[in-house]
């Protein structure tokens, strides 16, 4: 129990420290300084002193935020990350950069920490700049600013004339949630449990405890209530909080902030102990989060949230290329090997994020995606064990590979944890959410296999066309291009995300860009013979669509894709076509019928039979490899739109037939999955909403999705290449599912915006 006349001795000190703690951020400073100079030597010092800090239990002590729980460790990361763009601050680990800019931030007024991710705000921040400033060519280069920059007043009056522009909502978010670090840091660093509260009950920062200190404190300290207001502004008193607790946590703290100041790492070191025993000590009986669950957040924090999985599934898709192209079992136990090992890893970040945050993790875009791939999958592995085929593994490789590079890489925010919002608190949403998302894995991977059947049709075909057609595709990309250049220009009059709007002449740019590649058609119609009039089609179609209704940033992505994807796809079409004339890649077999001769299916089983050739001209650039060793039995289920012996007619390797029927199973658990999770949302609807159906812009593309599949199955009993058209229309469906999955979610306004 603290004495009063020890508290007096302590008032002092405590209260000099603390007010010496608020930062200095609008102070201006007249002279010169070597700004790289300081702040590297100041970021050197700091690293020292970590090397010498023991954090031990630090890192697990829980700061209230955003309305939930969470670990020093995962707020750090949460915060820097909001405010440069990185975890962690150069040379400094997360934990680290947090205590250096709660102390030392003064130190940093100068340094460009502060990331602008946008290129349109950069634009608009910078106009008030002459054209040859180094601020604004560095700002514009970069995205980098200072705190004081942030701070200046034109560049907050232009954040106030931008804040109600509904173009710039996600934009604004992000830069004032790092205006909030780079500024207002201590303000939320609401680490203080409140001592008569209940689980709900607000927390308090350091600093709002010198409120509780009681008069008598401040006045033996010879601070007025007038000065103390004028430098740390409205200070109340925390309800149940006495002087003794108010100062068992304010002592440690200013001695932390001193030591840390002076980079005295024996003071910080115990600072810390003292906080780590005097913060969980004020929460009431149950309040404070239990140690388990502390841990678990910051080891996901620490891992990523186990997103670096996507390497192990990189090395899968690679090694499984080697299994589609060789009849070698080796391949198949390796990327097999490898697909269950990123499975498991998927499935401890899954688990350990679901026992966070106390619910399945389906509710934002992060775990929308995580949670989606690994549901495919898992399906796909399913599929691979019992049929073996190889192609499964190798596209459940790829989309977990897409998926965790998207979620670590892509995402705003980066997965960080946040509560849920009401709406989406409900069993049957939790339902249809998570049967929609499975459905869009397995399209992604129903995708991945029509490229790939896409891939050996046109190699079997006519590998030297197939080469060509990716050249013009890249052709065509390199009309995007041209294009971009010729329609787009910066603006600071419009305001976009982007920062380039398009000119008056810009239709007439699209539509010549178009009949330019429309020209090559004369050359694309003499492909028709070998099933490429639907290349035909996609090349302008894709081209004039892109160029009429894409944004800037829309329109620099597709010809990045359409450059390097028609480069990639020639390539590995001219690697093909050379290994297999040369016999350097060889088959392990081709399907053929058991008994009775190729045609002749008994019970709906085939058999794979071993052989020496190849499957025509570049067929060994893909094959559906099996045991060269011994008779494969493959048991085909009865799907719609496919009966076992239908592909007889079409005179294609067994390969290719294979790889059908595997996509084929896809697609009948895509249509199931996709009706049914669609009919479960309407339910939701109907009792939420008041609706089952209301043409939102998200239900629209929803419905829009599942018609492209319901047309692929029924599709095919009318064409004869059974085959390539479903892969043609799955590949359609899949870019249907990403446009209605990020473009609807992100920019267009409606009811489920928050999804």
């Amino acid at each position: 129990m603290m004495t009063r006349s020890r508290m007096n001795r302590c008032a002092a000190y405590v209260i000099g420290v603390a007010c010496a703690m608020i930062p200095a951020a609008f102070e201006a400073r007249a002279e010169e300084v070597k700004l790289d100079e300081r702040v590297q030597a100041s970021f050197k010092a700091a690293h020292a002193l970590e090397k010498e800090v023991i954090w031990g239990d630090t890192p697990l002590l829980a700061v209230q935020h955003l309305g939930r729980y969470k670990p020093l460790e995962a707020f750090s990361r949460e915060s820097i990350s909001a405010m440069h763009g990185s975890s962690h601050l150069p040379e400094l680990t997360p934990l680290g950069s947090m205590f250096e800019w709660l102390f030392n931030r003064e130190a940093y007024l100068d340094a460009p920490l502060v990331k602008v991710k946008e290129a349109g705000l950069r634009m608009q921040l910078v106009a008030h700049l002459p054209v040859d400033a180094p601020q604004r060519i560095r700002i514009l280069t970069t995205g980098m600013m200072t705190p004081r920059e942030l701070a200046d007043q034109s560049v907050q009056l232009r954040l106030r004339e931008l804040g109600p522009r509904p173009e710039m909502g996600p934009a604004m978010g992000r830069i004032r949630n790092a205006e909030t670090v780079a500024n207002f840091l201590e303000r939320i660093f609401n680490i203080v449990p409140d001592p008569s509260g209940d689980a709900i009950a607000p927390w308090h920062t350091p600093l709002e405890t010198l409120g509780s200190l009681g008069p008598e404190v401040w006045q033996a300290a010879g601070v007025s209530p007038r000065d103390l207001e004028e430098r740390l502004g409205r200070v109340g008193v925390i309800s149940g909080m006495s002087p003794a607790q108010a100062m068992s946590v304010m002592i440690p703290w200013a001695k932390l902030s001193a030591a840390w100041k002076k980079r005295d790492a024996t003071g910080v070191n115990a600072a810390l102990r003292q906080l780590e025993t005097a913060l969980p000590a004020l929460a009431p009986a149950g309040v404070y989060p239990s140690k388990i669950q502390r841990q678990a957040e910051a080891i996901y924090y620490q891992t990523w949230k186990f997103t670096f999985a996507w390497v192990v599934y990189l090395l899968g898709a690679i090694i499984g290329v080697w299994a589609l192209v060789t009849p070698w079992k080796t391949p198949r136990y390796i990327s097999m090997g490898l697909l269950l090992i990123a499975i498991l890893l998927h499935l401890v970040g899954i688990a350990l994020r679901w026992y966070i945050i106390g619910r399945i993790p389906v509710a934002n875009m992060f775990e929308a995606i995580v949670g989606a791939a690994w549901m495919g999958i898992v399906a796909a592995f399913v599929l691979e064990w019992i049929y073996k085929r190889r192609v499964f593994a190798f596209a459940a490789n790829v989309a977990g590979f897409a998926a965790l590079m998207i979620a670590q890489h892509v995402l705003p925010g980066s997965g960080d944890i946040s509560t849920i919002r009401a709406i989406l608190d409900d069993v049957m949403l939790r339902i249809h959410t998570t049967m929609i998302i499975a459905s869009y894995a397995l399209i992604f991977i129903g995708g991945v296999i029509a490229v790939v059947y896409l891939f050996g049709y046109y190699q079997h075909t006519a590998p030297g066309l197939s080469a060509l057609a990716g050249l013009i595709v890249a052709a065509a990309g390199l009309v995007v291009m041209v294009a971009e250049q010729a329609m787009f220009e910066a603006s600071l009059k419009e305001v976009t995300y982007s920062g380039f709007v398009k000119h008056g002449l810009a239709g007439y740019v699209a539509a010549g860009a178009t009949i330019m590649l429309c020209s090559l058609i004369p050359v694309l119609i003499s492909m028709r013979v070998h099933g490429f009039a639907h290349v035909v089609l996609a090349i302008p179609i894709s081209v004039a669509a892109t160029l009429m209704v894409g944004n800037h940033g829309f329109v620099q992505g597709m010809q990045y894709t359409m450059i390097g994807g028609g480069l990639g796809w020639s390539a590995l079409a001219a690697a093909g076509f050379f290994l297999g004339r040369n016999n350097l890649v060889r088959p392990a077999a081709e399907l053929a019928y058991s008994g009775g001769g190729a045609g002749r299916p008994r019970g709906g089983r085939f058999e794979m039979q071993p052989v020496a050739k190849l499957a025509g001209a570049g067929g060994g650039a893909l094959a559906v490899a099996g045991s060269s060793a011994a008779i494969e039995l493959f048991e085909r289920p009865i799907l719609a739109g496919g009966m076992p012996g239908d592909e007889r007619s079409n005179k294609l390797p067994d390969w290719l037939n294979a790889f059908d029927w595997c996509h084929l199973i896809i697609l009948n658990l895509v249509f199931v999955l996709l009706f049914v999770g669609t009919i479960l949302g309407a339910v939701w609807a109907d009792y939420s909403w008041g609706r089952p159906w209301g043409w939102d812009p998200k239900e629209v593309f929803a419905m829009n999705t599942w018609i492209i599949y319901a047309i692929l199955i029924h599709v095919r009993f009318v064409v004869k290449q059974r085959g390539l058209w479903t892969a043609w229309l799955s590949v359609a469906g899949c870019l249907m599912m990403a446009f209605n999955w990020c473009v609807v979610n992100f920019f267009i306004v409606g009811l489920h915006s928050y999804a």
